[in-house]
């Protein structure tokens, strides 16, 4: 009988520095720029850091935990309910943590089919928090959220690059 054969998975060790400065650079661009440039108001610089940092760290632990800090954070500073984004990120922190012990997302190609699938994931729970929870609840405007998938993934092939080099 054979012994089955595992791959190796490397855990990235990350900066405690650079984990929060990251972070806190998300959310104060997160909260300075949409006032300024209406276009930003798509962007979700929080999202996609916690996305980043779940799947170099590949703890579910972690994940959900900064997820949960910087959603939390990000329902503070944005003056709305508190906890829709927390549980948000919390769910995609613990979900990008977990599908990266599984597959190598190392490459760039994999990483960001995977981060597409995730921010549309993300959407779609946030549509169903808002549906839920909000009275009268917000329409449903797919083509908006798909063009908000298409902006994040975008945008995270410029970030996920940048934070690389870190």
């Amino acid at each position: 009988m054979g012994i089955p054969a595992h791959r190796r998975v490397e855990v990235f060790r990350i900066n405690p520095a650079i984990l929060w400065l990251t972070v806190f650079a998300a959310l104060l661009l997160q909260t300075v720029l949409p006032p300024i440039w209406p276009v930003a108001r798509k962007f979700d610089f929080p999202l996609l850091v916690t996305i980043y940092f779940a799947l170099m760290r590949r703890s579910q632990v972690f994940g959900i935990g900064l997820g949960t800090v910087v959603g939390l954070t990000q329902d503070a500073l944005a003056h709305d309910l508190i906890g829709i984004s927390g549980m948000d990120k919390a769910l995609v922190g613990f979900l990008a943590a977990s599908v990266s012990v599984k597959f190598d997302l190392e490459q760039t190609a994999p990483r960001f089919i995977f981060a597409g699938i995730l921010i549309f994931l993300h959407s779609i729970f946030l549509f169903g928090l808002e549906r839920v929870l909000f009275d009268p609840p917000p329409p449903f405007q797919p083509l908006n959220m798909l063009v908000g998938v298409l902006i994040n993934v975008g945008l995270g092939l410029v970030i996920f690059q940048l934070l690389d080099h870190f």
